[in-house]
């Protein structure tokens, strides 16, 4: 009798890992699993099935997630695209229209502004569309190492005009010790 119950302690445990087993699968990201239920008694059959309920449950909302992603990222980039020519359009006309020769002074600070907004949308595309791709991982990342001070001094470099312009000077301190 005592052997009997060992066994029985034996066979509920052995059943016991393998519920545990197909949740640690689950826990991992393993959402197409399948508990093998044969022998178990019915409580643990419930818990395999509801075990498998949780797998087929996140498999199915993953599915959508990505179906969802892939649709913004495609309606963003054919909406870009969409926009784009008729930008393009607009960037050479109001470059013709700012070369132009007119006595007006207001004429060439118009098409100045126009041009520059133009510009501006259009790149505000191009990030849109970068974004887009990043945020659904088809935005090739090339990782390398980046000297701090070499940042410093290209963005120094970048904004040095404007800063003069606006009557400003930069401060730069850097660190001998390369970071």
């Amino acid at each position: 009798r005592d052997l009997l119950i060992v066994g029985a302690a034996i066979f509920i445990t052995m059943k016991m890992r393998t519920l545990q087993e197909g949740a640690a699968q689950l826990a991992t990201g393993e959402f197409d699993i399948i508990i093998d239920t044969s022998g178990m008694l019915p409580e643990m059959k419930k818990h395999a099935a509801n075990l498998s309920s949780i797998g087929n449950g996140m498999n199915t909302a993953v599915e959508q997630r990505l179906k969802s992603e892939r649709m913004k990222a495609e309606l963003i980039t054919n909406v870009s695209h969409e926009i784009k020519t008729p930008l393009t359009s607009i960037i050479n006309y109001t470059g013709l229209i700012a070369n132009e020769n007119c006595e007006n002074d207001r004429h060439s600070q118009y098409s100045e502004v126009l041009l520059r907004q133009a510009e501006r949308l259009k790149r505000l595309l191009e990030d849109l569309v970068e974004a887009s791709k990043a945020s659904t991982g088809n935005l090739d990342v090339n990782l390398a190492p980046c000297g701090a001070s070499v940042f410093i001094s290209q963005a120094s470099g970048e904004y040095e005009e404007k800063l003069e312009a606006a009557q400003l000077s930069l401060v730069v301190k850097q660190p001998e010790e390369s970071l």
